[in-house]
C-alpha cells in the first residue's frame, strides 16, 4: 500500500498552505482533492475564452507577508499589486473612496465632514493597535484545554502570557470592537452617515452580520491585519495577486513539488481509515487506499467529521458538536467577461481607488434591511455588492481591450422561504446585479460577452462546501478564538489521534488568508518531532 509522512484532503488555499508548510520542512506529502483542478474557492475559472476570472470569490487578497517570506513564494513567481482601498457609489450617484496617502484621505473625509478628517487619525490608531494585538493571536493556536495535568496547564499559562502581554488600553479597546456592533462602533468616531456606510459595506461582506448586529464591529479589523505605518497613514490598500488567485495557487504547488511532494487531482477521499481511534490512511472513491503518519482536512468541518467517518466510529457526542457548527450561505457570486472596459462617469476621471474595488451599497440602515431580508430568506431586493476589475491592474486577466468583473453579492440566501432557486430566479439575480451596476456606469451591460451566476448551493456541488459558506463557517464571536472549530479548542488537534483540521473552519478562521493551514502544520511539525 501507498504511504506516505502526511495526507492533505483538499488543494484549496489552506490546504496547500498546509502541504507547502510540512514539505519544506522534509516530511513526505501528498493532496488529495476531487477536483480537476487545484485552488478550492481561489480556483480560476475561464468564463470565455481568454477571460480567467477568480470563480467563487471576489479575486482580491493574499496571504499574510510573513507566510510568503517562509514559504519563499517569491522564488516560485508570485508577485502582488497594491492597489487604493476601493471606492464606494451610493445609489444617488455620490461616491466615496479611499486612497493610500494619509493627506488625500482626509482631503476626501473633509467633502463629507471636516470633523470626520481629524477623526480618521484616532480611528486608524485604534485599529493599527486591535491589529497589533490581535495579530499574535492568530497566528497560532489558542486551545484552552479543559483537561488537567501539566502539559495543559503548559498551554493555559502561554494564553495568559499571551493575553499579558498586550496593553491595558489595547485590551479595552478590543473588548469594545468585539462586543459592539459596527454601527455603534462607528458612531464614536464619525458623524457622516455615508463614512459611516463606507466602511460598514467593507466589512460586512461575506460575512452573516448585519452593521447593527453585535459583535460586528470585530469585523472592522479585518483589512488592518496586514496594514503598516502610523496614526497619519490612509486607508488599508488591497492586495492583488498579479495572475490571480491561481497565480498564487502556482506558487503554492510548486513549493510543495519542489521539496517532494505531490498533488493527485481527481482524487476524491470517501473514508478516513482509523483504528483504536488513531487515524491510519484514507480511502479513494475508486477504493484505493493510501496510508499516512497522519492527515490533514482541508474541508469544511463538517465535510471534514460527517461525511469522511462512519459515525458510529466517533467518540461519543462529536457527531452533534460537529452538527452545531453553524453554516450558512450568505453570498452569491457574478461573473463577467466585457469587451470594453467599464466607464464610471459619476467618478473622477482616473480614479485610482476603483483598483482596489468598488463597493455598491447604500446606508447602514438599508443594509441591515438586506441582512433582516437574508434571515428571513427573501429573495434579495436591495443588497450590498462588492465589485472588483482584476483586469484593471493585471491585463493578463482578458484579451487586449477587455476585461473581467468579479461581483461578491451579500445577503443571499441559501434557501428561500417561499421556493427554490430555480433557473428563473438565479437570473432575475443575476439582472438585478448588471442594473445595478448600469446605474453606475452606463452602457455596461452592452459590453457583456460572458456571465455566470453562483449562488451558496453550487459552491457545495462543486467544491463541497457545505451550505456554500465562503467563511467555512460563521465568524461570530461564540465560533471564533477558543471556540473554534469547537467550543474550549481553538486548534487544529481533533479527538481522533494523527487527523487535524487545517480549514478556515479552525482558528484563525477566515480572518488571515491560509493562516490556518500553516497554523494546522505547525502543530503537525511540533508532534513530529516530540515522537521523534
Amino acid at each position: 500500500m501507498e504511504r506516505h509522512d502526511a495526507i492533505v484532503i483538499g488543494a484549496g488555499l489552506n490546504g496547500l498552505t498546509a502541504a507547502a508548510s510540512l514539505a519544506r520542512a522534509g516530511l513526505g506529502v501528498l493532496v488529495l482533492d476531487r477536483n480537476a483542478a487545484p485552488g478550492g474557492l481561489s480556483a480560476s475559472h475561464e468564463i470565455a475564452p481568454g477571460f480567467r476570472v477568480p470563480r467563487y470569490v471576489l479575486g482580491a487578497g493574499g496571504l499574510p507577508a510573513r507566510l510568503v517570506a517562509d514559504l519563499d513564494l517569491a522564488r516560485h513567481g508570485l508577485r502582488f499589486v497594491r492597489a487604493e482601498g476601493g471606492v464606494t457609489i451610493f445609489p444617488d450617484g455620490r461616491y466615496h473612496a479611499s486612497y493610500r496617502d494619509g493627506d488625500v484621505h482626509r482631503r476626501e473625509l473633509a467633502r463629507f465632514s471636516r470633523r470626520d478628517a481629524d477623526a480618521w487619525t484616532r480611528y486608524r490608531r485604534d485599529m493599527l493597535r486591535a491589529a497589533r494585538a490581535l495579530t499574535p493571536l492568530l497566528e497560532g493556536a489558542v486551545e484552552f484545554p479543559v483537561t488537567r495535568g501539566l502539559s495543559a496547564l503548559r498551554v493555559r499559562l502561554g494564553l495568559a502570557d499571551k493575553v499579558a502581554a498586550i496593553d491595558t488600553d489595547e485590551r479595552r479597546d478590543a473588548l469594545r470592537l468585539w462586543a459592539l456592533s459596527a454601527a455603534e462602533f462607528l458612531d464614536s468616531y464619525f458623524e457622516s452617515d455615508d463614512v459611516k456606510a463606507h466602511l460598514a459595506a467593507a466589512a460586512m461582506m461575506g460575512g452573516t452580520l448585519g452593521p447593527l448586529s453585535p459583535a460586528s464591529a470585530g469585523r472592522l479589523s479585518t483589512p488592518w491585519l496586514a496594514a503598516r505605518g502610523d496614526a497619519y497613514g490612509g486607508a488599508p490598500d488591497i492586495l492583488l495577486p498579479h495572475g490571480g488567485p491561481a497565480a498564487l495557487t502556482s506558487a503554492l504547488v510548486a513549493v510543495i513539488e519542489a521539496h517532494g511532494g505531490r498533488l493527485r487531482m481527481d482524487a476524491e477521499v470517501t473514508d478516513v481509515a482509523m483504528r483504536d481511534l488513531k487515524v491510519r490512511g484514507v480511502v479513494l472513491a475508486n477504493g484505493e487506499e493510501i496510508g499516512a503518519s497522519v492527515v490533514l482536512s482541508g474541508l469544511d468541518l463538517k465535510r471534514s467529521f460527517l461525511s469522511l467517518f462512519q459515525w458510529k466510529d466517533l467518540p461519543d457526542g462529536l457527531v452533534g458538536r460537529v452538527g452545531r457548527f453553524r453554516m450558512k450561505g450568505a453570498t452569491a457570486k457574478v461573473n463577467l467577461a466585457l469587451d470594453a472596459a467599464p466607464e464610471f462617469p459619476g467618478l473622477p476621471q482616473g480614479c485610482p481607488s476603483v483598483a482596489g474595488g468598488l463597493r455598491l451599497a447604500g446606508s447602514i440602515g438599508e443594509m441591515q434591511h438586506a441582512f433582516d431580508d437574508w434571515r428571513a430568506r427573501i429573495p434579495p431586493r436591495n443588497p450590498p455588492i462588492e465589485v472588483l476589475i482584476p483586469s484593471l491592474s493585471d491585463a493578463t486577466l482578458a484579451p487586449a481591450g477587455c476585461h473581467v468583473l468579479s461581483a461578491l453579492v451579500q445577503y443571499v440566501p441559501e434557501t428561500l422561504h417561499d421556493g427554490p432557486w430555480n433557473a428563473e430566479r438565479r437570473e432575475a439575480l443575476g439582472d438585478l446585479v448588471v442594473a445595478r451596476l448600469e446605474a453606475t456606469s452606463p452602457g455596461i451591460a452592452g459590453r457583456i460577452v460572458a456571465r455566470e451566476v453562483l449562488l451558496a448551493a453550487d459552491l457545495e456541488d462543486q467544491i463541497g462546501l457545505t451550505a456554500g459558506d465562503i467563511a467555512h463557517g460563521e465568524t461570530t464571536l461564540d465560533q471564533m478564538f477558543v471556540n473554534r472549530p469547537l467550543p474550549g479548542t481553538g486548534g487544529y488537534d481533533t479527538e481522533l489521534e494523527n487527523f487535524h483540521v487545517c480549514s478556515p473552519s479552525a482558528h484563525p478562521g477566515p480572518l488571515l488568508p491560509g493562516q490556518a493551514g500553516a497554523n494546522a502544520a505547525a502543530r503537525v511539525l511540533a508532534l513530529h518531532r516530540k515522537r521523534r
